[in-house]
């Protein structure tokens, strides 16, 4: 967990004196020449005491030191680094120097007929044609240099390229995403409405009809059992299907926002699994978030706990929401089993999480060592939930 420092200075003073050392030396800033000069108490009173003239001229003179100093340092802070055509004029400057001062210097000392006069007892060995071939290997060399230059070049410019075109797909790849994660939360809307309105109200009649046939046949065993057995079985269809229509749509989402849907999330898993020791932590405004992000929240905590509660066998286990620095936070820790991060998975699951996490341009960690628990933790930008 990163803890955010606390800045250095804690006025606009203070950062002058950090980064202007000429201010610093001046003691421009409150609670020495200012504090002298305005009348107010300084912040050291031993100070004041001991601001006698004889340990006023050395502060005098580093002053006028630092006053001296002043044009060079705004010189210095005026020098900008050269732009990249400049830079390449004053290469070619330098390359036009040099050969000038390498004729300047052969032609003084006449370097072209002290080696003709070297060489000529070697001259059955061709020793003379010497400087001729290095010449002809120096405008080789240039020659490959400009190559490899054009070379190089073209890969950058290739490169460049196909980055840009990857992170346009990338860019198209996630609005897919996130059109696909909204259709399908639409059609399981639209199927829980459907399982409530149509299914549900089937299983109500049938109940209500096998009630009213229980009730007027008092006395004749065979019929009482069998309507009993329907009112018995339509409950737990009616049952399955309301938990069917809870993961399809959770209707708590809509009627009490993130913060009460999660809590009655996380308060149903801690009923079906009594063994482990479940605690939420949410912040208090957690409204205001977007369709998008809510559902993204919701299905990212269901999804860690419906791990938890098949691989983990945690004792313990902690559900974090927060919100603060234009993003929410949600971290799902256990102290199950763990598992190996670097090992290959089959399952979806935290795929499926990875994909909706970052179709909201957010960031998923997994942070996790065999036998030592599984921590899951997401950061989604508030500014992308805007549907």
């Amino acid at each position: 967990m990163t803890i955010p420092r606390e800045p250095l200075h804690d006025s606009a003073e203070g950062m002058a004196l950090a980064t202007d050392p000429v201010t610093a030396m001046q003691g421009n800033y409150p609670g020495r020449r200012g504090a002298r000069e305005s009348g107010e108490t300084p912040l050291l009173p031993g100070l004041a005491a001991r601001d006698d003239p004889a340990q006023r001229r050395p502060r005098e003179a580093l002053q006028d030191n630092a006053e001296s100093m002043q044009p060079a340092l705004t010189a210095c802070r005026a020098v900008e680094p050269p732009a990249p055509g400049r830079r390449v004029g004053l290469d070619l400057l330098v390359v036009v120097g040099v050969t000038l001062g390498t004729f300047a210097l052969s032609a003084g000392l006449e370097l072209r007929e002290w080696l003709t006069e070297i060489t000529r007892p070697l001259e059955r060995y061709q020793m003379d044609e010497l400087p001729l071939t290095f010449g002809a290997l120096a405008l080789s060399l240039a020659w490959f240099s400009w190559r490899r230059w054009r070379h190089s070049e073209e890969e950058l410019r290739l490169r460049i390229a196909a980055q840009q075109a990857l992170a346009e797909r990338e860019a198209e790849n996630r609005l897919l995403s996130q059109k696909y994660l909204m259709v399908q939360e639409d059609e399981r809307r639209s199927l829980a409405r459907e399982l409530h309105d149509e299914l549900g109200q089937c299983l109500n009649a049938i109940k209500v009809d096998a009630v009213a046939i229980r009730d007027s046949c008092r006395g004749q065993a065979d019929i009482e059992a069998s309507a009993t057995a329907i009112v018995d079985l339509s409950g737990h269809v009616y049952e399955v299907v309301r938990d069917i229509m809870q993961r399809l749509r959770p209707a708590a989402l809509d009627a009490l926002g993130l913060r009460d849907a999660v809590a009655h999330l996380v308060g149903q898993w801690q009923r079906r699994n009594r063994t482990v020791d479940c605690r939420f932590v949410a912040s208090e405004d957690l409204s205001g978030l977007g369709e998008v992000m809510n559902i993204t929240v919701y299905r990212l905590v269901q999804e860690c706990l419906t791990n938890v509660a098949k691989h983990a066998h945690a004792e313990h286990l902690t559900v974090s929401l927060e919100r603060g620095g234009g993003e929410v936070r949600v971290a799902v820790i256990d102290d199950g089993r763990g598992m190996d991060l670097q090992a290959k998975r089959t399952g979806l699951g935290l795929v499926g999480l990875r994909e909706r996490v970052e179709a909201l341009r957010g960031r998923l960690l997994l942070a996790s060592e065999p036998g030592k628990g599984l921590e899951v933790r997401a950061w989604l930008p508030v500014q992308q939930a805007g549907t």
